[in-house]
């Protein structure tokens, strides 16, 4: 494997410049950077797991060598074990590959047994000769337990020493590796300058645009926990709210976490700014960072850069923000100022009448809509009507 891509994995430190070389080649491949973002998702989720199963790792090291009967171990190991064992049986139970990682360190103990043994009678065939001269009357004493007899305790118990420090850390790592998968994902790529239209199983919906690379669970109508990964690029959810089921956006440098609602995520491969259109979301750093999140307001952006927290809540103009999405965005915006916006967009006249001018209007439309669509949506809400000359349009109220 390619070393440069090693951190990736192992979570190596990285000098400023690995990381901006890190950095372009994931910008550069984006398979790579939607894998990279899986894996940290997949190891942060497991350690989790793992960690609420069974916190103390080295009991299930313990519980392995001794389920064959043969480790030594002292009163305090015994004791912990003993009292740990059910909760190790339900660890197991609710980690199945638990029982492949008990039943490696087991393969792994007695291969290192095997070695060692072998090592030691290395040792005594070499150490024969020079007792076979050692002087006679060591014969005429009475009997006496010999060094290596008088030595095999105490080799045992420093071997099954050493053989525990040598697994714990394999422990750790076989979990990861033998760990639960998970469930089939579905992944959609927009290219770009493309635009492309998702509907998960529940109702909600991406619009994901490219160049974007979005996946997630097609089971999205009975998990517990709605969860999509985007892996680079810029989406705009909406999202259908479900008792008891959050939604969870997770970027390479944030988790954006709502239960219904309306707004925009661009990821980059260290940085992640969420917009907030409706309802109420709650930003946070990755899964791995400790970091306090903030919670958004509609009309409010925070940018997470990896490593760092959230930045504290801004308000923003929704639509020049999101004009990415290709959506005019409205959120209690007065008539006078959507008009001179759709004035400029569609390069027509638009006017108001006094009376309407400061009306709020909320609404979402296509950037693509014929302008009148557009107008006549706004003049229904305000009860108001569209009148046409030519290509000048005029807002009043209702005759």
């Amino acid at each position: 494997m390619d070393d440069t891509y090693a951190p990736l994995l192992f979570e190596e430190p990285l000098s400023p410049e690995q990381r901006a070389e890190l950095r372009e080649r994931l910008e550069d491949d984006p398979a790579l950077a939607e894998g990279w973002a899986r894996w940290r998702q997949v190891r942060a989720r497991l350690r989790e797991h793992l960690q609420e199963a069974l916190p103390d790792r080295r009991l299930l090291v313990l519980y392995a060598l001794d389920d064959e009967g043969e480790g030594p171990l002292t009163p305090e190991e015994a004791q912990a074990l003993d009292a740990a064992r059910d909760d190790i049986a339900d660890a197991i139970d609710a980690v199945p590959a638990l029982q492949q990682v008990v039943e490696r360190i087991q393969d792994e103990r007695a291969d290192f047994e095997t070695v060692w043994a072998q090592h030691r009678e290395e040792i005594r065939d070499a150490g024969a000769g020079a007792e076979r001269r050692v002087s006679s009357d060591r014969n005429e004493r009475g009997p006496r337990r010999s060094a290596a007899s008088r030595g095999e305790g105490l080799e045992r118990r420093w071997v099954w020493r050493l053989t525990v420090a040598a697994l714990l850390l394999g422990a750790a790592v076989l979990a990861v590796f033998y760990g639960p998968e998970e469930g089939n994902r579905m992944t959609v790529t927009a290219e770009a300058g493309e635009q492309r239209q998702v509907e998960f199983g529940d109702g909600s919906t991406v619009r994901l645009v490219g160049a974007s690379t979005l996946s997630y669970s097609p089971d999205m109508s009975t998990a517990e926990e709605r969860r999509v990964t985007l892996a680079r690029g810029r989406a705009y959810f909406d999202v259908v709210s479900r008792d008891g089921a959050p939604f969870v956006v997770t970027t390479p440098a944030a988790r954006t976490e709502v239960l219904g609602t309306q707004f925009g995520v661009a990821a980059g491969t260290d940085t992640t700014e969420v917009v907030l259109v409706d309802g109420q979301v709650r930003v946070g750093p990755d899964e791995e960072d400790e970091a306090e999140p903030v919670v958004l307001a509609p009309g409010e952006r925070s940018m997470v850069r990896k490593g760092d927290a959230p930045t504290s809540p801004t308000p923003v103009d929704l639509t020049a923000t999101l004009d990415w999405t290709g959506l005019f965005v409205f959120r209690a915006v007065p008539t006078s100022a959507i008009a001179e916006q759709l004035r400029d967009h569609y390069g027509v006249s638009i006017t108001v009448a006094p009376a309407l001018a400061n009306e709020p209007v909320t609404g979402t439309f296509e950037r693509g809509q014929p302008v009148e669509q557009v107008l006549n949506t706004i003049a229904r809400t305000l009860g108001a009507d569209v009148r046409r000359e030519e290509d000048a349009y005029q807002l009043e109220p209702a005759s």
